[in-house]
Formats: C-alpha cells, structure tokens, sequence
C-alpha cells in the first residue's frame, strides 16, 4: 500500500502522471475501500485527502487517486514541489464502513483506533486515527473539515481506520 501511493505520489509530483494500478493485487487490493492518503513533514501535516467511501474500483485504485488529490489538489496546502519529496512520509490509511454514533456513543471513542467522521449536508470532515488523542479536538477538527460551525446539526460516525505509516528511512 505504502509502496502504491508514494509512487503515484512521486509519479504526479515530478511528471503530472497518474499512475496505473500494478497487476497481481492481493486480495485486500482488489476489494473496495476508503482511503486516506497523507503525507507529513517534521511530524505537521503537509497534505491530506481521501474519501469515506469508495470511489473506484479497488483499493489500490483508491490510494493512486487520493495520493494524486494529496499531492496536487488539497486546497489547504500548495502543492507537492518535486524538492519536498525526500522530506515527507506517506501515511495510508483504509477506512471501513462509517457507523452512525449518538454524543453519548461518542464518550467510547478510542482516538488511537477509531476515526470520526462528520456529515454536514453533503460534506464530510474527518479526523482519522492517531491525529490527535483527545476526541473533543477529533470532534472540532471534523465539524471544520466539513464545513459545519459549532451549533450546526450534523450526522456523526465512528470510523474504523488502519494506518500503514512510512518510516523516515523509507522515503526515497
């Protein structure tokens, strides 16, 4: 998976290709899953992005796109410059069916296991796992992501997230 996204990552940033999915996927590859594709700098976000849902036709096809949207078109950030690239570690994360959750449910949320996931209208934020360990700041992180303010009416959900994190001497 790690191996996937940075080289659709390197592929986008140096060449504004996009990269075709390898054959002989394992299984996991070949079902459909959300993905999140992150890529850090000194421990600090330097871009995100992904989708709850699945948007493609496998996961290995999900994380090409989402680390092509990270790498170019997180409008939170400018885009990934060719120089950055030995910088930054890659995170992929594989996101499972959203649960709907009540406040009350929310107390239960492990912030190192579980994500959270905020439906405002037809936007969802999200704040994965092992972003932060407080679920209050997951909360706010997400209502921002979406687009919802502090008394806005949401849907919330409890994410199940598994976190593949490159190592520093991975990168390239």
């Amino acid at each position: 998976m790690l191996s996937i996204a940075r080289r659709a990552f390197e592929s986008y940033v140096v060449h504004r290709t996009t990269l075709d999915p390898p054959s002989g996927l394992p299984e996991l590859l070949r079902q459909r899953s959300g993905v999140f594709v992150s890529a850090m700098h000194n421990g600090a976000p330097r871009c995100c992005m992904g989708s709850v849902y699945p948007t493609e036709v496998n996961t290995a096809v999900e994380i090409i796109a989402s680390a092509v949207a990270a790498a170019g078109h997180d409008h939170r950030f400018p885009p990934i410059k060719p120089g950055e690239l030995r910088g930054l570690n890659l995170i992929v994360s594989i996101v499972g069916q959203p649960h709907p959750i009540d406040a009350q449910t929310l107390a239960d949320i492990d912030p190192t296991r579980d994500g959270v996931a905020i439906k405002f209208g037809d936007r969802y934020g999200v704040t994965l796992s092992g972003e932060t360990n407080d679920v209050a700041r997951m909360v706010k992180w997400a209502r921002m992501r979406a687009g919802a303010g502090p008394g806005s009416v949401i849907q919330l959900y409890r994410l199940e997230d598994v976190r593949f994190v490159e190592k520093p001497h991975d990168t390239p």
